[in-house]
């Protein structure tokens, strides 16, 4: 099952922006007998910051390893290892795979080198190899510094026309003047080369891609050095559309830096025939610009790419940023060029939302298996009227697997076995949809692993006639069909099916799954595999008779490894409220920090239903502990929704009670305050009164669902609670039809609340609610309520 990221909706769950410094990334002890103390750093780019890790290599073989920042940046420590040293940066940009090399003298200590395909070429000249091969000798560890110094100035003199064209200064040395990669400068440079090196012949290819230009490098003669590399004004021509189309993704993240910006804020950003993973201008605008998550957004690693200044178009690929880390899929829009020279952001123009990513896990932590690994992938059809087909949903696809040739590799198959447009794949072996997954192995129904190679390709073609699965081993695209539409997405690494990257839960989160109740909160603690951090977590309930629930935690962006998930969230609302007991799956999701490759383990467990009593919505046997709340059915009373088994007020106290912190206050603390959420809130007025139930003198007040601004009218009041030995107060209030006119005769409901804890701006409520619906009119009896509970700002 693919964790679906609620962030940036319209781009990361239908797709997932510059962090100025990611978190850092571990190292590897090292044992040489080295004396010095200090760091390597530099910039590993190749155009876009490289996302990845740099490993320093020592003389006699042993490495430490740092996490690429996100604007590029790297630091690695290199006490305990003896120079020289060996460099390498792997990792991705723009959803390519790069390896590069570079190289240090014990001089550069302290000092800046940087890895870049430029630096890459220098190492292999001056060492007359490949640099890899170079940096994963066992034997050859030095250069002369004397070659590398001629091989680097080798190297400009072959660009220097590109430099020249770009401002580049000639006394710039590749491997050791710092930079940004900013997309100016040397970076700039970077941007407009390309370097490809054939393994077989040891012969690199260096493209100017803007003119189209390039020469050859032969890695094993030092002295082929009289070709140049030619630029045309075309260059600075395509140097300055990338910095107009940088700036409006700049302007852009302004408009998220304080706040949440207007649809009408937005729309110069975006073409009128904007398209984003099925998503219009429209749609996309309304979601961006409801969702507070999306407040402090920043585009990283963003790459500019195949501007054609005649056509004036181009392609951008990027990273999105929410917190400590920016997420590890590449997000692809394509851009235009309006009649007045505006760059405008076009989306990917797909007309469904796809994914392909690798993944591991393991479905049982305590059978003793091992996790599985394969390939998960899938596609959705969200509005069938913008596929060309007359309002047809796309019902089938082919996930072909290129290879450099484009030659298929395999093929996996998607169709429909029930909602429309939703596609899930096919299981050969077993017959049947499996919803996105395709298991790694050599059998029927599985993909082999090691078909996949960095610089692949796959390939999504889109069909809206039905898949034919009649033999359930060889399903077919129906015959005749042609594809409405086709897209293709690099592969960027080649899968691991080692699944030693596994989260685990601690001991103390394992004994609160196995021991859950509903109507609990729930605190999750992990541990991390070195290399990994954090992506998600899923707690999922299920019942016998087909029902689920289910509550995800995106986490990808957080260093932080614990989380804990409220009663209220973890509800299981629409499951049987007869059930004696629920299934429930608990699934911890880490990210390989470097590749993005998915590994997540599974608990499971069978916990108390309704039907068994316990802690599961009240009754006899509940713990009334301060964190309680009842269990809740969205299909009680007629769909109004209503607790599955009601609490009693004495019940509610005794909630109260565990707390031992609820406060006394006055109709002055509440009186001209809201309390809220980022979903509702609730204005309590300072009004001169008016009658109420039990007060003569009751106040006005209102309560707003922020979603759609539909709204309730109220009457409030604080009375002291009158139990053996209390001294706090409740906030009581109340509405019926003649206090909200827009309320159904005869329905009515009352909310009693203690405050349990100020803490700044944020107040804490523990909250007893009656309705119409489910409740009688004497809370001192009745046994009818809902308790819960709810952290509110007071405005």
């Amino acid at each position: 099952m693919k964790s679906s990221l609620p962030i940036f909706k319209p781009l990361l769950l239908a797709f997932s922006i510059s962090l100025a410094a990611c978190g850092g990334g571990g190292s590897d002890p090292g044992d040489d007998n080295g004396t010095s103390a200090s760091t390597i750093s530099g910039t590993a780019a190749a155009g876009a910051a490289l996302i990845g890790r740099v490993t320093v290599k020592g003389a006699q073989g042993n490495t430490r390893s740092a996490l690429i920042e996100a604007d590029g940046s790297y630091a690695v420590d290199v006490s305990g290892l003896t120079a020289p040293y060996r460099l390498r940066a792997e990792g991705t940009v723009g959803g390519r795979s790069y390896t590069m090399h570079s190289y240090a003298e014990a001089a550069d200590v302290g000092g800046v080198v940087n890895v870049t395909p430029l630096t890459d070429l220098i190492v292999a000249n001056a060492a007359q190899q490949l640099a890899e091969n170079f940096f994963n000798s066992d034997t050859e560890t030095s250069l002369d510094p004397a070659e590398l110094e001629a091989q680097e100035q080798a190297l400009q003199d072959k660009l220097q026309d590109v430099f020249d064209v770009l401002g580049v200064q000639a006394s710039i040395d590749l491997l050791n003047t710092a930079f940004s990669a900013n997309h100016s400068g040397l970076d700039a440079a970077l941007d407009v080369l390309r370097v490809e090196v054939d393994p077989a012949t040891q012969v690199a290819v260096i493209q100017n891609v803007i003119d189209n230009t390039q020469i050859s490098d032969s890695l094993t003669d030092p002295d082929d050095n009289t070709d140049t590399l030619t630029a045309t004004s075309a260059v600075q021509t395509a140097v300055s559309s990338t910095q107009a189309i940088l700036q409006v993704f700049n302007s852009l993240q302004s408009a998220f830096a304080s706040g949440l910006p207007t649809a009408s804020d937005l729309e110069a950003f975006l073409s009128a025939d904007f398209l984003h993973n099925d998503m219009n201008r429209a749609l996309f605008l309304s979601d961006i610009t409801s969702d507070p998550e999306l407040v402090g957004m920043e585009f990283t690693n963003i790459e500019v790419s195949n501007i054609d200044e005649n056509l004036g178009t181009a392609e951008v690929r990027f990273h999105i940023a929410l917190g400590d880390y920016p997420s590890m899929d590449t997000e692809h829009f394509r851009m235009e060029r309006d009649a007045n020279g505006n760059w405008l952001i076009r989306g990917n123009q797909r007309i469904a939302e796809m994914y392909f990513g690798f993944h591991c896990n393991d479905y049982d932590a305590a059978d003793g298996n091992p996790a599985a690994c394969g390939v998960n992938t899938s596609v959705e059809d969200l509005d069938f009227a913008n596929n060309g087909t007359n309002g047809a949903a796309i019902a089938s696809a082919r996930v072909d697997l290129l290879d450099s040739n484009d030659q298929v590799k395999a093929s996996i198959y998607l169709g429909t076995e029930s909602s429309a447009g939703e596609l899930q794949v096919w299981d050969e072996g077993a017959g049947r949809y499996v919803e996105d997954w395709k298991g790694f192995g050599s059998g029927t129904g599985e993909i082999d692993p090691a078909l996949f190679e960095a610089g692949d390709r796959v390939r999504f073609s889109l069909y809206t006639e039905a898949l034919d699965v009649t033999t359930t081993a060889d399903p077919q695209i129906a015959n005749g069909a042609q594809a409405v539409a086709v897209y293709e997405e690099p592969v960027p690494f080649a899968p691991s099916t080692q699944a030693n990257l596994l989260p685990a839960l601690v001991s103390t989160s394992l004994s609160a799954v196995q021991n859950f109740a509903m109507g609990n909160n729930l605190t999750l603690e992990w541990t991390l595999a070195a290399g990994t951090r954090s992506s998600e977590v899923l707690v999922y309930f299920s019942d016998d008779a087909g029902n689920d629930h289910e509550v995800r935690v995106a986490l990808e962006h957080q260093a932080t490894t614990q989380v804990t998930i409220s009663a209220t969230d973890l509800t299981a609302s629409n499951l049987d409220p007869n059930a004696l007991s629920y299934h429930m799956l608990v699934r911890i999701y880490a990210l390989d920090a470097v590749t993005g490759q998915e590994y997540s383990v599974d608990y499971l467990q069978d916990i108390p239903g309704p039907a068994a009593g316990g802690a599961t919505g009240g009754g006899s046997g509940s713990s009334f502990s301060c964190d309680y709340e009842s269990g809740w059915d969205d299909t009680l009373f007629g769909g109004n929704g209503g607790p599955i088994n009601p609490n009693s007020f004495a019940d509610y106290e005794a909630v109260i009670a565990d707390c031992g912190t609820a406060s006394s206050f006055t109709v002055a603390d509440v009186a001209g305050y809201s309390f809220g959420t980022i979903e509702e809130v609730s204005q309590f007025n300072d009004d001169a009164g008016k009658d109420g139930l039990s007060q003569s003198t009751a106040k006005t007040g209102t309560y707003t669902d922020l979603s759609d601004n539909s709204s309730i009218n109220f009457i409030w009041w604080v009375e002291s609670a009158t139990c053996s030995g209390c001294n706090y107060s409740y906030l009581v209030i109340y509405a019926d039809n003649s206090i909200d006119s827009n309320l159904p005769s005869g329905m009515w409901f009352r909310e009693t609340a203690a405050l349990t804890n100020i803490s700044g701006t944020t107040y804490s409520f523990v909250k007893y609610s009656e309705s119409a619906d489910y409740s009688d009119t004497d809370r001192t009896t009745g046994s009818d309520g809902e308790i819960w509970n709810q952290a509110l700002t007071r405005q």
